[in-house]
């Protein structure tokens, strides 16, 4: 019995060790990884190991993407409409996107995005995907996310960022009309960035809203996964 509780000791220390380790390295898959090691200890039921393998490689092993998704993401001629989130990750997006052209600015409403698509349209600047991240600094509606996705038409793959605005009333209404496109339109795709990124405060910087170093990395993770996944080249 008490041989037992020695060995029972030990499992549970070694597990303590595993999993604060791992998670000095908050990336999606390592996430992943300690949940099922951990749910062995509760008796949980197990998630499971990450889909991919990751490439053997400096973009591969930054990024956490599979030779596959990089291959796939190489071809790719992306059109960016973004605000201040997609100002500070544009470079990380560029280093895996074969073609990433940006149009983005601080402060951004959604209500700006009819008048960059027309411009785009008219200099044919407008890629077969199209990567949205607007709903950061203010409230939309129903009628105006259509509007932006008719308009963008249906011979294009749009992928939708969905926000993180911690204290700000519209963060849940935004990502709600933007989950509901996405179920809405077959070309519409969800980007969920609040999911990955709400228990990882040290991906940002003081305002727990811009991404740093480390969330910008994490950031061109999650939407080069989706974009690999959905993208049409």
């Amino acid at each position: 019995m008490r041989h037992q509780r020695v060995i029972n000791w030990a499992l549970g220390l070694f597990a303590i060790i595993f999993i604060g380790g791992a998670l000095i390295i908050p990336t999606p898959t390592i996430k992943k990884q300690v949940t099922t090691f951990s749910n062995l200890f509760t008796g949980q039921s197990t998630t499971k190991a990450p889909s991919h393998q990751v490439a053997d490689s400096k973009l591969g092993q930054k990024y956490q993407l599979s030779t596959s998704d990089l291959a796939t993401l190489n071809n790719l001629k992306v059109t960016g409409i973004g605000d201040s989130i997609m100002v500070r990750t544009t470079s990380d997006l560029k280093a895996v996107l074969g073609q990433f052209t940006v149009n983005a600015k601080v402060g951004r409403q959604v209500s700006a995005a009819p008048a960059i698509i027309t411009q785009l349209k008219d200099n044919q600047q407008l890629a077969k995907n199209v990567l949205i991240n607007l709903g950061t600094n203010g409230p939309t509606d129903t009628q105006t996310i259509d509007s932006i996705i008719n308009q963008i038409g249906q011979h294009h793959e749009i992928f939708w960022v969905n926000t993180r605005v911690p204290g700000k009333a519209w963060q849940d209404s935004n990502n709600q009309l933007i989950a509901t496109a996405a179920k809405k339109y077959a070309n519409v795709h969800l980007v969920d960035w609040l999911y990955v990124s709400q228990d990882n405060r040290n991906w940002f910087i003081d305002d727990n809203l811009h991404p740093n170093t480390l969330g910008e990395r994490e950031y061109t993770s999650t939407v080069g996964q989706v974009l690999a996944k959905y993208g049409r080249k």
